[in-house]
C-alpha cells in the first residue's frame, strides 16, 4: 500500500491544529495561511491516493477540479476553496499582487472560517483514504 497519501493527510493535520494555536495568539492572517495549507495536503492526498500524481500547483479550485473529476463529492467544496484560495499569496508576503484582498489581511473571523472550512475539507478526505 502506498503510505504517501497518509503523510500527507498527517500534516494537513499537523497545519490544522497550527492554525489553531496560531489563531488563539492573534495571527489571523498567519491562520488562514495553515488553513490554505491544510486543504491543499487534503486534496493532494486523496489525488495522490486515487491516481498517485497530483498537478503541481498550489492553487486549491484547481487541485478540487481534478478532485470533482474523480468523486462528485467534493462538490460541496467549491466555495470554500475560493474562498480560502484568495489568501495563499497576501498572507505570506508584504508586497502580494495589488488589490489581492481588498478588505485587506483577514480578521480573526476570517481566519475561524477558514479553519472551519479545512476542517471539514480534511475530515472529508479522511473518510476516502483508507488509513491501513
Amino acid at each position: 500500500m502506498n503510505t504517501q497519501p497518509l503523510k500527507w493527510l498527517q500534516r494537513a493535520t499537523d497545519d490544522l491544529a497550527v492554525a489553531r494555536l496560531v489563531l488563539e495568539e492573534d495571527y489571523a492572517a498567519h491562520a488562514c495561511f495553515l488553513a490554505q495549507q491544510c486543504m491543499e495536503k487534503s486534496l493532494k492526498a486523496f489525488l495522490l491516493y486515487k491516481q498517485n500524481r497530483y498537478p503541481r500547483t498550489h492553487k486549491l479550485v484547481d487541485l478540487l477540479t481534478v478532485c470533482r473529476q474523480l468523486d462528485n463529492r467534493w462538490n460541496d467544496f467549491f466555495d470554500d476553496c475560493i474562498v480560502v484560495d484568495q489568501y495563499y499569496i497576501p498572507t505570506r508576503y508584504p508586497d502580494a499582487i495589488p488589490g489581492g484582498l481588498p478588505e485587506g489581511l483577514p480578521a480573526a473571523a476570517e481566519a475561524a472560517e477558514s479553519i472551519a472550512s479545512a476542517e471539514r475539507l480534511l475530515q472529508f478526505a479522511v473518510t476516502l483514504i483508507p488509513a491501513q
